[in-house]
């Protein structure tokens, strides 16, 4: 019987390693002083195995960030800066790997959904009320988008 107890604690453990992430969001400066930035929101959601998120939301005034990944060995590193902006990624499958920023600029939105395989997208962005969408589905498609 406590074997089984052990089992069943260790099996619980592995579970809450595979939904590592970091999430720090900072703000303050600008009136609202609390350190998760002004009417601002931060959301991941990973279900599956071995998934990984890094997010980082700093002075994003009223900004949105969030990232849904589900499927195994995912990985997210997310950032903004950007006030009144938005960031939404979803990663679906294995081993789909993705890389935004977006900093320092106004009113815009990234949005990058990943179905499938070995899927990779870097994006970058700092220029005001602009947009960026990218999709993929398959095996191994790579995409890289800049704006400035």
């Amino acid at each position: 019987m406590k074997l089984l107890k052990v089992a069943a604690f260790a099996a619980i453990v592995v579970s809450a390693g595979a939904f590592a992430g970091s999430i720090p969001q900072y703000g303050g400066g600008h009136g609202g002083g609390s350190n998760n930035g002004p009417h601002s929101d931060m959301s991941i959601y990973q279900y599956g195995t071995a998934n990984s998120a890094v997010a980082l939301q700093s002075d994003a005034r009223e900004s949105d960030l969030t990232v849904h990944q589900s499927g195994v060995s995912n990985t997210a590193d997310v950032g903004q800066g950007a006030d009144s902006s938005s960031i939404d990624l979803t990663q679906n499958g294995a081993l789909n790997s993705a890389t935004i920023d977006q900093w320092n600029g106004h009113h815009s939105d990234i949005s990058v959904s990943q179905y499938g395989v070995s899927n990779g997208a870097l994006v970058n962005q700092t220029a005001s009320y602009s947009n960026v969408t990218v999709q993929q589905t398959g095996f191994g498609n790579h995409a890289t988008a800049n704006q400035y």
